[in-house]
């Protein structure tokens, strides 16, 4: 191929062509590329929002895996929400403000209509839909106290592992239990880090002292790794339940809630003295 006849914008790393690049460099003469085309507006934001779709679909993928919380962060499960209200916007920076104005999780819940419908970005209709979900959560909660009984095992472990989804510290629950097997309202009796004690056994004898029963349940949740009871679980629970035997109380149960995994004290024998 003649060197002359070689057009440098047709230029490809083929044949003889490579020389004619180099050539071109040593005596200042580059090929220049072609100028990038500029994308209209419309040819964007189709671009863009094909990114999005891509994240809302990876970010449903990851609850459907185990149609659970687990392994997402709060940011995500508010963007998850908001997929359902806002159709097409990028939602990542809204999530993220709205744990920031209302410092987590329960908080963007817990926020009035007239705060939500504040956010820039958020809307009436996006604020009417998280105030709906509160709702809904607590009605579930309420219905589900109201026929939860000790005797009905699988119904019981559902509700345990239900009081424990998106929790992403270590805490600990105390239930009264009436005499026909019914549990209470749920007490937190302490909160805190992995492979620590989150048990307050004061705020516990406070609960029961106030209340008085003649049975409860314990729960915590492992927020990584297995269900299975830890040697500390195991002496703090046998320590408990030598300060219930005095004053008449029984400890039904003890349950480690790990993710959808639990596991139950008393069917692993380890809530004898």
């Amino acid at each position: 191929m003649n060197k002359k006849d070689t057009k440098p914008e047709e230029f490809s790393y083929s044949g003889n062509n490579l020389d004619d690049l180099l050539n071109g460099l040593s005596t200042g003469s580059q090929s220049k590329a072609p100028a990038p085309q500029k994308k209209t507006p419309a040819a964007a934001a189709s671009e863009q929002e094909h990114l999005h779709d891509g994240h809302r679909e990876r970010l449903r993928q990851k609850f459907a895996e185990g149609m659970s919380f687990d392994g997402l962060s709060d940011h995500e499960i508010i963007e998850l929400l908001l997929f359902y209200c806002i159709p097409r916007a990028d939602v990542n920076e809204l999530a993220h403000k709205l744990l920031r104005l209302f410092g987590g999780f329960t908080g963007v819940l817990n926020a009035s209509y007239s705060q939500l419908c504040a956010v820039t970005g958020l809307g009436e209709q996006s604020a009417m839909y998280l105030k709906i979900l509160m709702r809904l959560c607590a009605k579930y909660n309420l219905e589900m106290q109201q026929c939860i009984s000790v005797t009905n095992a699988e119904s019981l472990y559902d509700y345990m592992i239900y009081q424990f989804s998106g929790e992403a510290d270590e805490c600990a629950k105390l239930f009264l239990v009436d005499k026909q097997g019914k549990l209470g309202t749920p007490h937190e009796i302490g909160r805190g880090l992995e492979d620590k004690s989150v048990f307050s056994f004061k705020k516990a004898m406070n609960i029961i002292s106030n209340a008085p029963c003649n049975y409860i349940i314990l729960a915590h949740n492992h927020s990584s790794g297995s269900s299975a009871p830890s040697e500390n679980d195991v002496v703090m629970t046998r320590r408990f339940r030598q300060m219930l035997d005095p004053i008449g109380v029984s400890l039904i149960d003890h349950f480690v809630i790990a993710g959808t995994e639990l596991s139950s004290m008393r069917e692993l024998g380890m809530l004898d003295l």
